[in-house]
């Protein structure tokens, strides 16, 4: 199996480094290495937002030829029950900046080809790494905006219930189900509700340590 593996930034990839051969692909950077058993490929895009993110998954896909795509990120905490530097699983997405209520008559964020605004990632996946370690399951809101304000926070939970924010979740899994490519969002918790830019600065290096141990222990489940 060749695992594909995504980051939104070099800084969230550094774990995955240390025995990785880089080489670029256009403005991708590409990082091949051996995860447990498996072959990896981890592609980091020359800009974050979820463009990159849908573009840099395709890549892995359509180029890479990645049996399945693990995404491990930082994110910011949408309630006051997600604590800084835990971590937790994406069960699934919500692209709050989607809005064609005014011409399809249906929800913001919802997108016709999907049967509700939150779109799943994938089940399998998740139960596996649920196996390996309990950890919150949680909703992820999801845009191409630093959300940096407590009240604005608040407002995507209650609009949408959902429990974490980030820039490229959905881009991410997007391009996974429209090639039906198994995908898993593990985030950390990089910024409180009440937190913002100056909060996820010093705890970035810190929540990004322990992203290889889970990928291996993940991957070493299949």
């Amino acid at each position: 199996m060749k695992i594909g593996i995504f980051t939104a930034m070099e800084k969230e990839a550094v774990s995955f480094l240390d025995n990785a051969t880089k080489t670029m692909d256009g403005s991708f950077a590409i990082y091949n290495f051996t995860l447990g058993n498996h072959d990896a490929v981890l592609c980091v895009p020359a800009t974050v937002g979820e463009i990159a993110a849908s573009a840099s998954c395709q890549l892995l896909i359509s180029k890479y030829n990645v049996d399945l795509i693990l995404n491990f990120g930082v994110v910011g905490a949408l309630t006051e029950q997600m604590s800084v530097c835990s971590t937790v699983l994406v069960k699934d997405v919500v692209h709050y900046d989607m809005d064609v209520s005014a011409i399809d008559n249906i929800p913001v964020g919802r997108y016709g080809c999907f049967d509700d605004v939150a779109v799943a990632t994938d089940e399998k996946l998740l139960a596996k790494a649920l196996e390996l370690k309990d950890m919150p399951v949680v909703r992820c809101a999801s845009a191409d905006k630093f959300v940096d304000d407590a009240q604005a926070k608040s407002h995507l939970h209650n609009q949408f219930g959902a429990d974490i924010c980030d820039m490229e979740s959905a881009g991410i899994l997007f391009a996974c189900r429209f090639n039906n490519v198994p995908c898993l969002l593990v985030k950390c918790i990089s910024d409180s509700l009440f937190g913002g830019y100056q909060e996820y600065r010093l705890t970035t290096k810190e929540v990004t340590k322990g992203f290889l141990d889970l990928a291996t222990k993940i991957v070493e489940n299949f």
